[in-house]
């Protein structure tokens, strides 16, 4: 699926920029050109060209916090529950929860190193 999610990616962004939408404010738009992605993928899916996704509403999430957001990290970010973030590396992310640091599932996902970069520059 993550082939899948690549490819879906990559099409909201050409839909994003077709419309000429700014992903950073603007995510509800984001959203709906990651909905009409999804329909398109789905309707392909009919003919067999394409995998089904197993969950399209996980799929829209992660592609707006993609094009939108800061990637895997977007749903910590919004978790009010957390106050800090640490990146060690790429395969260990840590929050601190009411005081007390936790390891975040968060492990082995190149998304998240493309995203710190992205964000933060040269790690």
């Amino acid at each position: 699926m993550q082939s899948s999610t690549s490819a879906l990616t990559e099409r909201v962004r050409d839909l994003v920029r077709q419309r000429r939408v700014d992903p950073r404010t603007d995510a509800a738009s984001v959203r709906l050109a990651a909905r009409d992605a999804i329909a398109e993928h789905e309707a392909r899916s009919l003919t067999g060209a394409v995998a089904t996704l197993d969950d399209p509403e996980v799929v829209i999430g992660q592609i707006v916090a993609d094009v939108s957001g800061f990637g895997p990290l977007q749903s910590l970010l919004d978790d009010e529950t957390v106050e800090e973030i640490w990146i060690n590396e790429p395969s260990r992310v840590f929050v601190a929860r009411h005081g007390r640091h936790e390891l975040t599932p968060l492990t082995h996902q190149p998304r998240l190193l493309l995203t710190a970069k992205a964000t933060f520059g040269p790690l």
